[in-house]
């Protein structure tokens, strides 16, 4: 006896596994922020509470703006502004020259890792911890680990 799926039900199966991924909101405008902001209407006002809404294969969409807002401590040491560690993407509306992740000096920028994807950012003035007798680096400071962040995401040098 053969077992084989017709194509109709693999097409059906596929559809279904599409549908269970959602598409969560970033906007600096939004005056309702209401997770787990599924429109513009109730969009997030920093992208981080939209990665944390997000469930796998998610997307989180990001309008234009400067975002100096949010962030997550990882491993209980290092403060980032978007700490993205499952496999979602975060994804700008209209690319690098619009949409800015900034640590202000102060921070790590984006931590990735986990299959996830950045997608269309500009990363700047990002640091990171090195000890009290070295300051810090001041540049775009990105950790990636097992993800992507694609063109046409664009880092600052670090000086």
């Amino acid at each position: 006896m053969s077992h084989s799926f017709h194509p109709t039900v693999i097409t059906l199966l596929l559809a279904v596994a599409n549908l269970s991924a959602a598409t969560h909101y970033v906007s600096l405008e939004s005056t309702n922020p209401t997770p787990p902001y599924t429109n513009w209407a109730t969009a997030a006002t920093n992208i981080q509470d939209a990665v944390d809404a997000a469930a796998a294969r998610d997307e989180i969409v990001v309008t234009n703006g400067v975002y100096t807002t949010g962030s997550r401590t990882i491993y209980g040491l290092e403060t980032t502004r978007v700490a993205v560690d499952k496999p979602v993407t975060v994804r700008s509306v209209n690319g690098p020259e619009a949409t800015i992740i900034d640590g202000l000096g102060a921070m790590r920028c984006v931590y990735l890792t986990n299959n996830a994807a950045l997608v269309g950012f500009t990363v700047t003035n990002g640091s990171t911890f090195t000890g009290p007798t070295r300051p810090p680096p001041v540049g775009s400071v990105v950790m990636v680990r097992g993800c992507t962040a694609n063109p046409p995401t664009r880092f600052s040098p670090t000086v």
